[in-house]
């Protein structure tokens, strides 16, 4: 019987960043559904603020080296620290893969 595999986020080039990403804007979606849900006047929120992880993650998608992961991985590491009493619990799946790109990922 032959088994039929899907490929590994490892055996992906940059996988564990796309991957980075993905769980990033899950984040930030649900992230937005909080606020909005929450706030009477959506114009109070700093909109720029609240997407800044998407352009955090997308960084090592667009320039894949080591460098960038590792600052990105910094950079949400960040975020999550300083966004932990409100949005940003929400993003460590995120920082996780972030994280996973920087040790896995070579270039």
């Amino acid at each position: 019987m032959v088994v039929a595999r899907l490929p590994a986020a490892r055996s992906m080039p940059g996988g564990w960043s796309i991957a980075a990403l993905l769980l990033a804007g899950a984040g930030v979606v649900a992230s937005t559904w909080l606020v909005v849900a929450t706030d009477s006047d959506p114009s109070h929120v700093l909109w720029p603020l609240v997407v800044a992880p998407i352009a955090i993650a997308l960084a090592p998608v667009l320039l894949p080296r080591t460098g960038v992961r590792l600052g990105a991985a910094v950079a949400m590491a960040a975020w999550c620290v300083l966004g932990g009493f409100s949005i940003g619990l929400l993003l460590v799946p995120a920082l996780v893969a972030q994280l996973g790109a920087a040790v896995r990922e070579e270039g």
